[in-house]
């Protein structure tokens, strides 16, 4: 397989002697651009023309391959046809490739690749290639991936009792780290798109770490924010000072309906008791009450049972009596035998 400079040597020396034989051939050609620049996050597109010599009328099978670094296997491989009417044709994407797309229009000799979601892996050398019948065409292009300065992550590592910052970005940001006492040195770890530093650690001092690139800065503080978290202190202390009202107010609310529900039944059994006091007067009063035989009359003393007890003897306290009328003079009448 030629490099990609032989094969622009030889399609310029057969376009040459196309055209000192006054024959209309047309040559390979393949645009892309040699290095392209993506954002972390974001999307790209690799572009990539190309026309053949038989460009208006090949009708057989046109494959188109994207691959990625050194690797032979292709992450995009697609099947046209170079039919007005003929069927659309097929891509197959690699597995882990499901943030690709292949953009444009083949027709049109349009084969660009779209990259979604940019990530820091994506950065590499990408091929285009072109497959024929009769032959094949390809060419190189090199993905960037550029990222602002961002912080990941700032916290306290008590194995070593150090403040630890870690940063990426690409370029590669520098670290700088501030407290209240003043800047502070430190030895940065750097990798390929990510730096990590420490500082020594003290209950006293509040801790800032900064990173810095062409395209952005970011910081954090440690511990956080302390308005921060006196605000939300404060607030966590209103809502539990209202959940406990509200929890001493149903409780009050529970208790006055227990205390009105026994008022309600001690009245009730005050009722019950007062009325079967009364039934049982009443029976004591009607069994003292004796009747006499027809055709008799007997004078009759009523009484009550108050209980008065003296040594351990119910006495029987008449009422007072009714004033009766006088009996008329004569012999005292005859009370007949009970």
């Amino acid at each position: 397989m030629f490099s990609p400079k032989m094969q622009d040597y030889v399609f310029g020396l057969l376009s040459l002697i196309c055209s000192l034989k006054g024959l209309s051939c047309t040559p390979w050609t393949m645009n892309v651009q040699d290095q392209v620049n993506g954002t972390l996050g974001q999307y790209v597109i690799l572009p990539c023309i190309f026309t053949h010599p038989k460009q208006n009328s090949y009708t057989g099978e046109i494959n188109i391959k994207w691959m990625q670094g050194n690797i032979h296997e292709p992450i995009v491989q697609c099947t046209f046809y170079n039919k007005t009417k003929g069927q659309d044709g097929k891509c197959i994407y690699s597995k882990s490739s499901e943030r690709l797309l292949l953009q444009g229009n083949h027709r049109n000799g349009d084969i660009s690749l779209r990259i979604n979601n940019l990530q820091f892996t994506d950065a590499s050398q990408y091929t285009c290639r072109v497959e024929l019948d009769y032959n094949q065409f390809n060419k190189h292009t090199t993905l960037n991936i550029n990222a602002p300065a961002q912080i990941l992550s700032l916290c306290l590592d008590l194995d070593v009792l150090k403040v630890k910052c870690i940063a990426q970005g690409n370029p590669i940001p520098e670290v700088k780290w501030t407290s209240s006492s003043g800047p502070l040195e430190h030895f940065p770890i750097k990798t390929v798109h990510r730096v990590i530093s420490s500082v020594p650690f003290s209950d006293q001092d509040v801790y800032t770490c900064q990173a810095v690139n062409s395209l952005g800065q970011d910081q954090i503080t440690y511990p956080p924010n302390q308005n921060s978290s006196l605000s939300l202190s404060l607030m966590t202390g209103i809502l539990g000072f209202l959940l406990l009202l509200g929890l001493v107010a149903f409780i009050l609310n529970v208790v006055r309906r227990r205390q009105s529900a026994r008022r309600v039944m001690l009245q009730d059994m005050g009722v019950q008791r007062v009325k079967t006091s009364i039934y049982q007067a009443n029976e004591t009063v009607y069994a003292n009450i004796s009747t006499c035989p027809a055709g008799e009359t007997r004078q009759v003393d009523v009484y009550s049972t108050g209980a008065l007890r003296e040594e351990g003897k119910e006495e029987m306290i008449p009422r007072a009596q009714k004033n009766r009328p006088s009996r008329p003079p004569g012999p005292p009448p005859v009370i007949g035998e009970k």
